[in-house]
């Protein structure tokens, strides 16, 4: 398991959830969905993980990336039925980070 303070961690996770929340827009208020918890992954063998969001056709396979204060977690978002759609972020405490758009 890797090692990491609990606030660097629960920082990445609200980060993730913002961005799962303007990726998602109306289809994931539509639904009543508990968003992803980052304690599941890193204390999981995989640190891979899906997470379907069916109105939007897709949703994000996210995964950990690091070691400790230098964790970060990367994602790939995309919905099926809007060609180009797909979005890569690097997700750290400090910021989201668009690292390729434009695929799938």
């Amino acid at each position: 398991m890797t090692e990491i303070s609990e606030a660097a961690l629960l920082k990445i996770q609200e980060n993730f959830h913002q961005l799962i929340r303007q990726r998602a827009g109306l289809a994931l208020e539509e639904q009543a969905i508990t968003l992803p918890d980052l304690n599941e992954i890193l204390a999981s063998q995989n640190n891979k993980a899906w997470f379907p969001i069916a109105d939007m056709y897709g949703g994000f396979i996210y995964r950990l990336q690091g070691e400790g204060e230098q964790l970060k977690l990367i994602t790939e978002s995309w919905s099926r039925v809007v060609a180009g759609s797909g979005q890569r972020h690097e997700i750290t405490a400090e910021k989201i980070y668009l690292l390729e758009t434009g695929f799938i």
